[in-house]
């Protein structure tokens, strides 16, 4: 197990929509740990496979930050929403800027877990924003892009030191 390098804000691979697992590998039960350690080292309560550059639909999430527990979604979908919430949101991408967003006050989500199996979650609260997030993320959308037109272009001007 290791911890990987953070992608960060400006870079493409952020930008980019990720791949479907077709197959779940051993090197992507490694990827999994390892983004696992990634997320708990850095702080997060989320991470998407493409901000440690790797371009697969995969995400680990842990809203209350317990080792052991941790949450994993491979090619995850929301198959539905309920409610409305605005509250702030940071990125390990985009270290050191909050702002807030508005989110889906409830989520479902199906996704596959690393041992095969089907998953289907009923997320709320700071779970339900860390998976809208992360399918964000694998979809090659940031946080700030969900800020408003003039609200967006003035924070990624202001990320990019213009």
């Amino acid at each position: 197990m290791a911890v990987l390098k953070v992608v960060k804000y400006p870079d493409k691979v952020l930008l980019t929509k990720a791949k479907e697992v077709s197959q779940i590998t051993d090197a992507d039960r490694r990827l999994i740990r390892d983004m696992i350690d990634t997320m708990h080292a850095e702080g997060g309560v989320g991470l998407a496979a493409n901000q440690v550059g790797v371009l697969k639909r995969i995400f680990v999430a842990s809203a209350d930050q317990e080792k052991g527990r941790e949450l994993v979604c491979i090619n995850p979908s929301i198959t539905k929403r309920q409610g409305t919430i605005k509250e702030f949101e940071g990125c390990l991408s985009i270290p050191e800027f909050y702002e807030p967003v508005r989110r889906a006050k409830r989520v479902w989500v199906k996704a596959t877990a690393p041992d095969g199996k089907a998953l289907e979650i009923k997320a709320e609260g700071l779970l339900s924003r860390i998976f809208q997030h992360e399918i964000d993320h694998l979809n090659g959308i940031l946080f700030v892009d969900r800020l408003g037109l003039i609200k967006s272009r003035l924070a990624k001007k202001k990320l990019l030191g213009k």
